[in-house]
């Protein structure tokens, strides 16, 4: 029988290989070439701050950390946004991995879209806690007592210690992205907090990223109207990694560590 006590809410955060080691442009320069085609978005200089924080902390401990991109990301058509284009992703993949990386003593920087699979959660969806959970007695001090028969959430108490152990260890921080421009400007901070690690540093990048984007000079303002003409023909569409290359774009060439990116097997 697995048992649960559940008490005050606490807010949680919730095949190729390719090794990059070149030169960038300066970071003020990436910073400004980004920005004028990505919009910054809101909160991004506090979770640069809090990845900063994290990577410093555990480069002080002499331990390796990995940044883990995962899921897909959405690009908005228009300025007030009622139509985007979105990568599906599951995120499974880079959830199972963050996973590993932990088992294997690696401090995690887990950059995923919002409501993709999250590391020791993503076997559970909520349907199966639902009929598997049930009270076992009233509320006693703000607790509420849960059980669950162990066969109906195999592993759940495994996951759920392997989750706490690296939350209380300090060894794991997730950050969520929605847009390109999130996972963007994210991936850039997480760049230059990992960036004094040098080769402590390593980047596992699954996630799924938007190959097209819509220059924010020729987005339109409102609701695109379905009459008149294909979507092609209103929409000015670009090349995302074309755009990053012609400006300089490389936020991985100041860490000096490697790159791991995962592509589907051709």
């Amino acid at each position: 029988m697995l048992r649960l006590r559940v008490g005050s809410a606490r807010g949680v955060a919730p095949a190729a290989r390719g090794l990059r080691r070149r030169r960038g442009p300066s970071r003020l320069m990436a910073e400004r070439d980004l920005a004028a085609e990505f919009p910054r978005p809101a909160g991004a200089a506090r979770w640069a701050e809090v990845m900063a924080r994290f990577a410093a902390r555990l480069g002080a401990q002499g331990r390796r950390v990995v940044l883990v991109t995962s899921g897909g990301t959405k690009v908005p058509l228009e300025a007030r946004p009622v139509r985007f284009l979105d990568n599906f992703s599951s995120g499974r993949r880079g959830a199972t991995s963050a996973e590993a990386f932990l088992a294997a003593g690696y401090g995690v920087l887990f950059l995923y879209r919002a409501r993709s699979a999250f590391p020791f959660a993503h076997r559970f969806p909520p349907q199966t806690w639902l009929s598997a959970l049930r009270p076992s007695g009233p509320a006693h001090s703000g607790l509420l007592s849960l059980e669950a028969e162990e066969k109906a959430l195999p592993g759940f108490a495994a996951a759920l210690q392997s989750y706490q152990e690296a939350e209380a260890a300090g060894t794991f921080l997730a950050v969520e992205f929605t847009t390109l421009a999130d996972y963007l400007h994210l991936l850039q901070a997480a760049a230059q907090a990992l960036n004094p690690l040098g080769s402590s540093a390593m980047f596992y990048l699954a996630a799924a990223v938007s190959d097209f984007y819509v220059p924010v000079s020729e987005m339109p303002e409102h609701k695109i109207q379905s009459s008149g003409g294909p979507l092609q023909e209103k929409v000015p569409l670009e090349d995302t990694l074309h755009h990053l290359e012609k400006e300089g774009v490389d936020f991985l060439a100041p860490t000096g560590g490697f790159c791991l990116i995962l592509r589907p097997a051709q």
